[in-house]
């Protein structure tokens, strides 16, 4: 088995594979609403074309026909129904998240994993390719710092519904499809890491504090992470000293 890592390409690659299935999640979902409106304009022409049809044709033929036509649009409706209340009643059975927390747990998921990884490939680049100029090196530092700081940005949207996307309890997780507080410690493990090789490499860089925060923005993001680890102590009891140390 190979153990080469995963570059910055590979990163982008999965994040559009990423964006394309939540489109096509998207393009269902608008679909179910197309097919209803084309049922509804297809009765709508049927009735306005029968209605021409049978002009001329004797009165209790007119009436039987209506009749058939009434009996299969019911039963239309109702297959319809069943459908969409068996759909309905097998999510609440499995207790599936509202689709405001579908979509937190999808970013944790699909988008903020994927931008801390492209935040280390970069750093990837800026530690181990020795030949790169200064000019070079700098950029993989704002990199770093810019995919970094994306992550964090998108977990201080969930900072006041931690109790609804996380969770202790694998039996809960497996259930109510949650993430687990052990993936989100991971990752903030992960993000700290990063950002103190970071800081080294700006030391090494003879970045200054003042060039940095203007380059990064890095102070905000500082703020906004340390705020999630103090909500996330008090919502998840995720222990703040281990992020605190190795900050």
């Amino acid at each position: 088995m190979s153990d080469k890592k995963l570059t910055v390409n590979d990163w982008q690659e999965f994040s559009i594979k990423k964006d394309l299935e939540k489109l096509n999640r998207l393009v269902k979902r608008t679909s179910v609403i197309g097919t209803t409106a084309i049922f509804d304009l297809s009765i709508a022409f049927l009735a306005v074309l029968f209605d021409r049809l049978f002009d001329n044709i004797d009165l209790s033929i007119r009436v039987t026909v209506y009749i058939v036509v009434a009996i299969v649009i019911i039963i239309s409706l109702l297959t319809i129904f069943l459908q969409r209340g068996a759909i309905f009643l097998r999510r609440k059975s499995i207790s599936v998240p509202s689709r405001e927390l579908r979509e937190y747990i999808d970013m944790f998921d699909n988008e903020i994993w994927c931008f801390v990884m492209m935040s280390d490939s970069f750093l990837d680049l800026l530690t181990n390719e020795h030949s790169a100029d200064k000019h070079r090196k700098i950029f993989y530092y704002s990199e770093t710092c810019f995919w970094l700081n994306k992550s964090i940005d998108k977990l201080s949207t969930m900072i006041h519904k931690l109790p609804g996307i996380f969770e202790n309890d694998p039996n809960i997780i497996t259930q109510n499809k949650k993430v687990s507080v052990s993936r989100l410690t991971n990752l903030l493990d992960i993000i700290y890491s990063i950002r103190k090789e970071a800081e080294n490499q700006k030391l090494s860089l003879g970045i200054s504090d003042e060039e940095a925060s203007k380059l990064t923005s890095n102070d905000i993001y500082i703020k906004r992470l340390d705020q999630f680890i103090s909500k996330a102590n008090i919502d998840l009891k995720v222990a703040i000293e281990r992020f605190r140390e190795s900050n």
